[in-house]
């Protein structure tokens, strides 16, 4: 419940009839629903926190999607934080609470001219005649495109072979892959919903969309791979 509050966003539609609620409607919505189950859990409490540091109006735009106009590609301060522990564990790694005068001076001498170089990489300005290589968050969504291309038939056979190529003995193996087997027979002959998917707006109301760091699913892929030749157009480059 927690990670779908999350995710949600206006742009992002909830049924199959695209049906898109406002980021007021998100926010009371989820706060009901957080409500409602510590309500009937007598979790009062576990309430009280919630909506103190989360589903205040004051906390909720730190943390939920909703809360931007467009949907944000990355979430929370994860990119500040990754800046500041490259800093600690590279810079300054032979100082322990170094004096302000040495920080912004190791930040001017060290830290901006390596950044400078990663963003030269980046929009190629630099080895501008060779071709760049893939980031690895390109990689693992080339990757998952590709998958995701695939018809459901082709990769339940894949799971399954993974499953039974995997090599164990006892007792507990057996009954993890039985165990393993059987959801994945339960997840065939689960009856397919009905989504609405705007390649336009590049939306799905599919939950696998929702909760996807690259904003893909099955549906999105399947009706956009004949159009981009089944790779992505920034990522066709090996």
């Amino acid at each position: 419940m927690f990670r779908k509050h999350l995710h949600l966003h206006p742009e992002i539609p909830v049924d199959a009839d695209g049906t898109r609620m406002t980021a007021e409607k998100i926010h009371k919505s989820a706060v009901y629903q957080t409500y409602r189950y510590c309500y009937e859990r007598d979790l009062s409490q576990v309430w009280a926190y919630l909506w103190n540091r989360w589903y205040a109006p004051s906390q909720w735009p730190l943390w939920a999607r909703a809360a931007c106009p467009a949907i944000p590609v990355l979430k929370t301060t994860m990119v500040v934080e990754c800046v500041w522990r490259y800093i600690k564990h590279r810079d300054l790694r032979a100082f322990h609470r170094p004096r302000l005068d040495l920080l912004v001076y190791t930040i001017l001498q060290a830290t901006l001219p390596y950044i400078k170089h990663r963003l030269y990489t980046i929009i190629g300005k630099r080895r501008v005649a060779r071709k760049t290589k893939l980031a690895s968050w390109q990689k693992a969504m080339k990757a998952e495109w590709i998958e995701l291309s695939k018809p459901d038939a082709l990769r339940n056979m894949q799971k399954e072979l993974k499953v039974l190529l995997q090599k164990g003995k006892g007792v507990k193996f057996a009954q993890a892959r039985a165990d393993r087997l059987a959801e994945l027979e339960a997840d065939r002959s689960r009856p397919h919903g009905n989504y609405h998917t705007d390649l336009q707006r590049w939306t799905c109301s599919c939950p696998s969309y929702l909760i996807n760091r690259f904003l893909l699913c099955k549906h999105i892929v399947r009706e956009a791979a004949p159009l981009l030749g089944d790779v992505p157009m920034h990522l066709r480059r090996w």
